[in-house]
C-alpha cells in the first residue's frame, strides 16, 4: 500500500490543550487509513462510520477520526468541510464522517488515529451513499471488520509508518463489535510536548 503523506496526518491530528495559552501534543502518534473510491459518487451524500472503544490513560489521550477528499494526484488533497457525529452504543462509541463527495474527488481517506496512551479497540467501519434523499445504500469494504485471514492485519489500509516500542498494534478476540475480532491498539510511554518550548529550542 502506499504511505501516507504524514505532514498532511500531523496537521490534521494536532492536540491542543487550552491552559494558559500552552499547547501540548503527542509526537508519537499511530493511524491507519480506509481508501474508498469516489469516482462514481460524485456530488452524493455519504457517511462513513467506525466503531471504537477507548481506555485512555489521561485526560490528554484520545482517539481522531477524520476524513478528507483525495483529487487525482498522490498529493492532492482537497479542502473537505466533512463534519463528525458520535452516538453510543452499550461500550462503544460510533464516530460517523458525514459529508458531500467533491466534483474533484477521485477517493476519499478516512483517518482513525491514536494519540496519547492507553488501550484502543477500532472495529466495524461502514460506509455508506445517499442515493436519492433519505435512501441509503451501504457499499462493501474489504477487511472492514478485521475478520480476513491475512498475514498483515491492515489488510486494505493505509498505515502509519512511524516505528516506536511504545505502540503495540494486534487483532484480539478479547473486545469485538462484531464478528470476532478487533483491532486492538496499546500504547505506552508516549509523552506530551509543549509545542512552544519545542519551537524555540531550535
Amino acid at each position: 500500500m502506499k504511505k501516507v503523506f504524514p505532514l498532511v496526518f500531523a496537521c490534521l491530528f494536532t492536540l491542543t490543550v487550552g491552559a494558559q495559552n500552552v499547547s501540548y501534543y503527542y509526537p508519537e502518534e499511530f493511524y491507519f487509513v480506509k481508501e474508498v473510491a469516489a469516482t462514481n459518487f460524485t456530488g452524493k451524500n455519504f457517511r462513513f462510520e467506525i466503531a471504537v472503544k477507548s481506555d485512555p490513560a489521561d485526560t490528554l489521550s484520545k482517539v481522531r477520526i477524520h476524513g478528507v477528499g483525495l483529487g487525482k494526484g498522490p498529493d492532492d488533497f482537497l479542502k473537505s468541510n466533512y463534519t463528525l457525529e458520535t452516538r453510543d452504543e452499550q461500550e462503544w462509541t460510533i464516530y460517523t464522517v458525514v459529508g458531500t463527495v467533491q466534483p474533484e474527488a477521485a477517493k476519499l481517506w478516512f483517518y482513525a488515529a491514536v494519540n496519547g496512551n492507553g488501550k484502543f479497540y477500532f472495529d466495524d467501519l461502514s460506509f455508506y451513499i445517499e442515493e436519492y434523499p433519505g435512501r441509503w445504500r451501504q457499499v462493501p469494504l474489504y477487511n472492514h471488520s478485521f475478520e480476513e485471514k491475512s498475514k498483515d492485519i491492515f489488510a486494505g489500509y493505509y498505515v502509519s509508518t512511524r516505528k516506536s516500542a511504545a505502540v503495540r498494534t494486534q487483532l484480539t478476540r478479547e473486545v469485538a463489535k462484531t464478528g470476532q475480532h478487533s483491532l486492538f491498539v496499546n500504547t505506552t510511554n508516549a509523552q506530551p510536548v509543549n509545542k512552544y518550548s519545542t519551537a524555540n529550542a531550535q
